[in-house]
């Protein structure tokens, strides 16, 4: 069964808190219904309580193991800024083992930009992972994801690509990345990822069906 998302900002969580509200309108309407229309009626709550138990007990489930996630492994945007560039690389590491994705990390002299592959088995396929341990005033360039964008499946045969970074990007990377389909997390996701515990995939707003065709 697939786990309900988290809301994602104000327009999110504000359709979230409509959905007990206009449950409570039907409901009163089909109670209201039920003195002359019992036979429509009844079954209609019927359906309407299963599938409301349903979705709070899945709701709860998510929740759950989101709160495994953060007892498992986290940490404050505090605590990345602080580390050193290498110890946060190995930081990222930890994040995708947590998620259920095989990393290993690479980063080293002559990488290619891999800082870190890993194989991820709830997609079949495998990660190219550049991380950027930056000021905040230091985005990353357009540059930097090229780099990602030519070595992914060269070099490591790797067609889901991400850069991490605890600063942002420029105009121009954000539209490159766009384009050659390379996923990215700045500081907001950065916080929702590795303090709050959503799952990578739910902060990259990747679904577990996805299919990724071959790499050119």
């Amino acid at each position: 069964m697939t786990l309900p998302r988290r809301p994602r900002g104000a327009s999110g969580w504000a359709a979230w808190a409509l959905l007990p509200l206009a449950l409570i309108w039907l409901l009163r309407l089909l109670w209201s219904a039920s003195i002359t229309y019992w036979y429509l009626a009844l079954p209609a709550l019927a359906v309407i309580a299963f599938g409301a138990d349903r979705y709070w007990r899945s709701l709860w489930a998510a929740e759950l193991e989101r709160r495994q996630r953060v007892t498992s492994y986290s940490l404050t945007f505090d605590e990345m800024r602080d580390m050193h560039w290498r110890d946060f690389e190995i930081a990222i590491v930890h994040l995708m083992r947590r998620d259920g994705i095989a990393a290993e990390h690479t980063g080293k002299a002559g990488d290619f930009s891999g800082d870190v592959i890993g194989y991820d088995p709830a997609l079949g396929e495998r990660w190219m992972v550049q991380v950027k341990h930056y000021n905040p005033n230091n985005k990353v360039k357009s540059d930097d994801v090229q780099k990602v964008a030519g070595a992914a499946w060269h070099i490591y045969e790797a067609r889901l690509k991400l850069v991490v970074t605890t600063s942002g990007y420029t105009r121009d990377a954000l539209a490159f990345s766009a384009k050659a389909q390379i996923h990215l997390i700045d500081k907001a996701a950065l916080i929702r990822w590795a303090t709050d515990g959503v799952h990578l995939h739910d902060v990259l707003g990747i679904a577990a069906d996805t299919h990724y065709g071959a790499a050119s």
